[in-house]
């Protein structure tokens, strides 16, 4: 399968289950602050044994085409809660040890951020299942920096390839790769006819600016 028929492949997949929601006229509220008028829900992969094989397929073709171009890594690293699944999946694929990752350290115990076989210098291919404004890849990289591991490259499902995200990527020196953008999500439903040109104009405004965007639809409901 061609890059451009894999990624087709996932775009349509995450619209047929129903993972992707738009509404620009009542904007979502996301767990950065900001308002928008997409919401993607990848946890319904995992209910469906098509759909998360075949994120495990394309996430294994992906690890081996970067492997061929120089990528080296001692563990995948599954990002709390949505990426530990898929991060699984692919360890158990590629035959190579894996760890996760919390949004914070526990308060009790050893009061750990990152759990597993943890070693100082290990190489971590982060793994996530989608990225909005890449605060979750920050906190993980600046967690497994902490314990003297290093993060190499990251993994998403879905990429919204925000601003923001862009910004901090480029900062931590993170590769991300993804199976799925913003804009291959747009072109998946547009071939289901889900909005017109209309709502595409409203989603585009969003992606360019959701600062912006967020504070000027502030007042709508949630």
């Amino acid at each position: 399968m061609s890059d451009s028929r894999s990624t087709m492949a996932m775009a349509d997949t995450l619209i047929a289950l129903g993972c992707v929601k738009f509404s620009p006229h009542e904007p979502f509220l996301y767990a950065s602050g900001l308002k928008g008028p997409i919401y993607c829900d990848n946890r319904k992969i995992l209910s469906h044994v098509a759909a998360r094989e075949l994120v495990a397929q394309l996430f294994t073709d992906m690890v081996k085409e970067w492997q061929s171009e120089g990528l080296e890594f001692d563990a995948v690293a599954g990002l709390a809660t949505a990426g530990i699944p898929h991060a699984t999946l692919l360890a158990d694929r590629l035959k190579c040890p894996m760890i996760y990752i919390r949004s914070s350290a526990k308060e009790h115990g050893a009061k750990n951020q990152l759990e597993g076989d943890i070693k100082p210098g290990m190489r971590l291919l982060l793994i996530e299942d989608l990225v909005n404004q890449a605060s979750s890849l920050e906190k993980a990289c600046l967690a497994a920096r902490q314990v003297e591991t290093v993060p190499v490259g990251a993994l998403a499902i879905v990429d919204y390839k925000m601003p923001q995200a862009i910004k901090i990527l480029s900062n931590q020196g993170l590769v991300l790769k993804s199976l799925a953008t913003f804009e291959d999500l747009v072109l998946a439903a547009e071939r289901q006819q889900m909005f017109d040109q209309k709502a595409k104009d409203i989603l585009m405004a969003w992606h360019n600016n959701p600062t912006q965007w967020s504070s000027d639809n502030s007042q709508r409901p949630t």
